[in-house]
């Protein structure tokens, strides 16, 4: 993978990041931003390499079919964002409260490091570099949580919806250039 990949798939993937942060910084979190950034941000760089991994070990046994399947599962997983993003969102409020716990934290970013999960698995069936890989997301993510946190606590718009929408679209674009080869 070149550095431009790396910008454009870290910058695909931290957009998820982005739309909670948004409405987190809405919430009036912004006095938390160091504790979601930091959760964020491991999760989003460990996830993509146990996603690598299992990639990796899956091309091994089934071989190259195995990544179109990858592709399909970043397209599908970009429309279910999509979906969601247009389907009114659940209470901000009570999310807000459950991120001021390291729990709370722990389980929303389970959530949403299932793109980076699946981009690891797609990425582990070709042959992209998993530290860089897992770096560029991860730098990508805790700039767009504190970006979002900090533009959200400005505005007190709720953004989430045009931000999941986006990420959507930007995750079926990085699933179509999956299955063209471009990545």
């Amino acid at each position: 993978m070149n550095i431009w990949q790396l910008l454009v798939l870290g910058a695909v993937i931290g957009s998820n990041n982005l739309a909670v942060s948004l409405a987190l910084g809405a919430l009036n979190q912004a006095a938390r931003r160091l504790r979601i950034m930091f959760v964020f941000g491991a999760f989003e760089f460990f996830v993509p390499l146990l996603g690598i991994w299992i990639g990796a070990k899956l091309a091994r046994t089934v071989g190259l079919p195995a990544r179109g399947a990858g592709a399909l599962l970043l397209v599908g997983f970009g429309l279910f964002v999509i979906i969601s993003g247009i389907r009114k969102g659940e209470d901000h409020e009570r999310l807000a409260k459950q991120v001021t716990s390291w729990t709370g934290l722990v389980l929303l970013s389970m959530g949403l490091s299932l793109d980076n999960l699946l981009v690891g698995f797609s990425l582990g069936l070709g042959n992209a570099d998993p530290l860089r890989v897992a770096l560029a997301i991860m730098c990508f993510s805790v700039l767009f949580t504190w970006a979002g946190i900090h533009l959200g606590h400005v505005s007190r718009q709720n953004y989430e919806r045009v931000a999941k929408i986006g990420a959507g679209v930007l995750l079926m674009g990085l699933g179509v250039a999956e299955f063209a080869d471009w990545l």
